[in-house]
Order: structure tokens, then sequence, then C-alpha cells
């Protein structure tokens, strides 16, 4: 699969309120990336602290590869957080869903943003879309409320399908 269109050129305005958007990743939202990945490590596979340079070297990977999209969530021309979702392994897989502001919280923004994202990769190829999430991550219960089912529990994580792609009963 491959994508014809630029991704960094990728934004998605939300009908119902054109303020809000999502927008593909671009230098520009490097540090703040770098930082919300920072504060929150914690939820993450990744723990150690990102370097500026590290974050430039995972934006120039990360460039290169045509079908891994990275947006920024945006309202009122603030960024408040951000999704990726890249193509792994013949599925859509899910990575890095951060609220980095959290007075964003609890408005059902991020999950407007999750859903465009979703129809998003899912109008270029239908696939099952998945996602791995540590099991001490809070985000678990938010991905459970988002149509997300637990397909496989491992020591320290999860690993998700949303059900909306395939049927419970069909899954290993």
């Amino acid at each position: 699969m491959s994508i014809q269109f630029a991704k960094n050129s990728i934004v998605i305005v939300v009908q119902e309120s054109p303020s809000f958007v999502l927008r593909a990743v671009s230098v520009v939202d490097l540090e703040n990336l770098r930082q919300w990945k920072n504060e929150q490590r914690e939820f993450f596979f990744h723990k150690d602290e990102i370097s500026p340079q590290q974050q430039r070297n995972w934006y120039a990977a990360y460039q290169r590869c045509p079908n891994d999209f990275m947006f920024m969530t945006i309202l009122d021309g603030q960024s408040f957080g951000c999704m990726g979702i890249r193509w792994l392994e013949n599925v859509w897989d899910i990575y890095n869903v951060i609220l980095g502001r959290s007075e964003f919280g609890s408005r059902g923004l991020m999950r407007k943003a999750f859903k465009i994202m979703i129809a998003h990769v899912l109008s270029i190829k239908e696939s099952p879309i998945t996602l791995q999430v540590l099991k001490l991550n809070p985000a678990v219960d938010w991905y459970l409320k988002n149509e997300f089912f637990i397909t496989a529990e491992c020591d320290d994580h999860y690993s998700m399908t949303y059900h909306s792609n395939i049927n419970p009963q069909d899954t290993p």
C-alpha cells in the first residue's frame, strides 16, 4: 500500500466546528510533542526522556514513512493533543494518543478527533485497527469507551482492536 498524496499537507476540518481541525504534524510541533511525551512517559513503552535531537531524528524517520500519520488536534488555533496511526503488518496501528493540555479534556474533543482519524485511514484502506497500551495507562478505559476491546493480555500491556472492524468472536 502506498499513499498517493502528501501526508504533510493533510488538514481535516471538523464540519460542525470549523475552528476544530486535525492537521498533519510539522516541524513546528516537535517541541510540543516532545514535552507532552516526556511529561507522560510513565504511560508509554518508551520511558526515557526524549531530547530535542531525538525528537528531530524521530521526525526525519517519520517523514520517510508514507503510511504513518501523526495528527495535531487544534481548537481555535491552539494545539492541545496529538495522535498517530500507521500501516504496520497489514493493520492500522494507533500510537501516541496524547492529551497535551488538560484544560481541553472532558469535552469530547479527543474522542471526536480520534473517530475522524480512524475514518480518514479507513477511507485509504479498510483494515483492522489495533493498538498496544500499558495496563497502567488510564487510556485503557478511554479506548474501551471508544469501541476497542482487549484481544490479548501480556505482563505489562494489552493488545486492543477496534470492534467496528472485527467481531470479537473472530479473534484469537
